[in-house]
């Protein structure tokens, strides 16, 4: 065993109280790139900030042909006909830089969403729904994509069109600039008015989502139990409860953005009205000419449009920020399985130890393993036993590292588990859980699950192992066979011998049979039970098990009870002493 090397953090500096800097630091390029692409906006955009020079050309001409020759305003069409060409090939390029660097933040975003996923505590996955989980790879990551897509595009042309607006009337005429200025505080007091409603409106319906995903997704997996009980109208009637609750969660804040924009746009097109009354007045004044008065019209209608158009973009803004703050419930979750700085586990006898278990789901509830001890040899077969609830899963949950527990250790060939990583260790295990996981690929793929470089010969001997031969060749495509979502298209006991073939191609040192043989038919599970019987032979196994009968050649029995040991001991000594092992078999009788 060696140390482990530093791994790439996985928070990429993820701050969801600071989420502008938290997306910044996710813009994986140099900031030349982001400077080449503000610049050829800058080009792409100069049309609309052209023309009103151009317009304001025409009619002095018009109104003064002396002071204002034809020979100038032809420069100026000219001018303004190039810019409007060039518009083509540097939309397509600004397009091109942007849509590339907000892609690459969307990819970045649910890597690390998935890569934290693979790295956070079983039981963060057990309190969070999938749905919800769902929700934040998916609608979460696509608001923030839309957030910085807008800010990009409309946010940054409608700032660089208010700072051109001003710097030309801040030259031209520094009057006209402090009425403009004026118009600041009307935004500010807006956007105070409404930011905290909007914010809780938004967080409200942000959840209200993340339930009817998670809803959707339970509704999915119970279809099945749903159309046994008749009971389709009921879980129909669930749903359109909860679409009823995301229904007044989006009028709601459709109501307040709707009052936003409106209030808005009535503080505008005052402002614009009253612009023209003084733009006229000093006109009348001789401060300004005719053409000015257009001109500066539209510089101010400038201002206002692009303030205007970054407080409309508020409620898009407001999503990504709330969506950037549910992602960091992800991101920024301390519940980790933490295995940077341990030893790497090169290779695994076997042995286990335990000292002292103790586990308890929640703090304040009873203990689910209560001072456990036991050794095992390498290559030794344990059999655990006991009532439901005893805690024999539970067990099994410590042992391959799913949970910490609270008292006590566990040890791999004398390491203690907390110094080494687990995720390295594991490939000397393979499990066989009570509820078979497969995916909607082939046979092969399910069986070969992240293994390369595996013979057909090892996969044939595989397949005799767990008594699939038979089922695969009579399949059109056999170990092409695609099984359908969760191998809904085999029966109980397939699934279940795909999932012993799965852990017995591995040739794991340590093997955890939980059930494995439950959901299998009596002829089937003769034939599986002599396959493991023979896979169990140098390799250290422990099998939970309800049926007494299929434990016999153990070398040891735990018989579990209220999470404690309650008997240990070979099937002939404990059906000798006439204890609880006893009763159970005898019930089974």
């Amino acid at each position: 065993m060696c140390s482990q090397p530093p791994l790439r953090p996985l928070e990429y500096n993820y701050s969801s109280n600071r989420p502008i800097r938290t997306l910044l630091s996710l813009l994986s390029r140099p900031w030349y790139f982001y400077a080449g692409t503000v610049l050829v906006l800058i080009i792409k955009h100069s049309p609309v900030w052209a023309i009103p020079f151009l317009i304001a050309q025409v009619i002095n001409m018009l109104s003064d042909p002396a002071l204002f020759t034809a020979s100038q305003t032809m420069i100026y069409f000219g001018v303004v006909v190039l810019l409007i060409v060039q518009n083509i090939p540097t939309h397509t390029l600004y397009v091109s830089m942007l849509s590339g660097a907000v892609r690459d933040l969307e990819r970045t975003l649910r890597s690390a969403l998935v890569t934290r996923l693979q790295h956070l505590s079983i039981a963060f996955h057990d309190r969070t729904e999938s749905g919800r989980l769902q929700a934040k790879v998916l609608r979460d990551v696509e608001q923030v994509q839309m957030f910085c897509m807008q800010v990009g595009d409309a946010g940054t042309t409608a700032v660089l069109s208010f700072l051109f607006a001003v710097i030309v009337t801040a030259v031209r005429q520094p009057r006209l600039l402090v009425f403009f200025i004026l118009l600041a505080p009307l935004i500010i007091g807006l956007r105070s008015i409404f930011e905290r409603r909007m914010r809780e409106r938004n967080s409200a319906f942000r959840s209200e989502i993340e339930r009817m995903s998670a809803d959707v997704t339970e509704m999915l997996n119970m279809i099945p139990v749903v159309r046994a009980h008749g009971l389709e109208m009921e879980a129909a009637s669930r749903m359109e409860a909860q679409f009823g609750a995301v229904n007044e969660r989006g009028r709601r804040l459709d109501v307040i953005n709707a009052i936003f924009g409106s209030s808005a746009f009535v503080v505008f097109q005052l402002s614009m009205v009253t612009g023209l009354i003084v733009m006229s007045w000093f006109c009348r004044r001789g401060w300004i000419t005719v053409g000015d008065v257009v001109l500066y019209q539209s510089m101010f209608s400038t201002i206002v449009m692009s303030v205007s158009g970054l407080l409309n973009m508020y409620p898009q803004l407001a999503r990504g920020v709330e969506s950037v703050r549910s992602i960091g419930e992800v991101l920024e979750c301390p519940d980790l399985e933490h295995n940077r700085g341990r030893h790497i586990v090169d290779e695994l006898a076997g042995q286990v130890q335990f000292e002292g278990l103790t586990f308890a789901y929640d703090e304040g509830k009873d203990a689910a393993i209560r001072e456990f001890s036991l050794d095992v040899k390498a290559g030794e077969c344990i059999a655990l036993v006991g009532p439901s609830g005893g805690g024999k899963s539970t067990l099994m949950q410590l042992l391959i590292g799913f949970r910490r527990p609270d008292q006590g250790r566990i040890l791999f060939d004398g390491q203690d588990m907390e110094t080494l990583d687990m995720r390295t260790a594991r490939r000397f295990m393979s499990v066989v859980p009570q509820e078979t996981v497969l995916f909607s690929g082939s046979i092969r793929e399910n069986i070969l699950y992240g293994l390369r470089d595996i013979s057909d010969e090892q996969l044939r001997s595989t397949l005799a192992a767990a008594n699939l031969t038979e089922m695969v060749d009579s399949l059109p495509k056999g170990m092409e066979t695609r099984i359908g979502e969760d191998g809904a298209m085999l029966s109980g006991g397939q699934r279940q011998r795909i999932a012993i073939a799965r852990a017995l191609i591995r040739d794991p040192r340590i093997l955890v049979l939980d059930e494995a043989t439950s959901a299998l038919d009596v002829v089937s599970e003769k034939k599986v039970q002599e396959a493991i019987d023979h896979a169990v032979q140098n390799r250290t196994t422990f099998i939970v098990a309800h049926r007494l009968s299929t434990i016999r050649q153990a070398d040891r029995i735990v018989v579990m009870k209220e999470g404690q040991m309650a008997e240990v001991g070979s099937y002939d000594d404990l059906m000798a002493r006439r204890g609880l092992f006893f009763e159970m078999q005898q019930l089974q009788h």
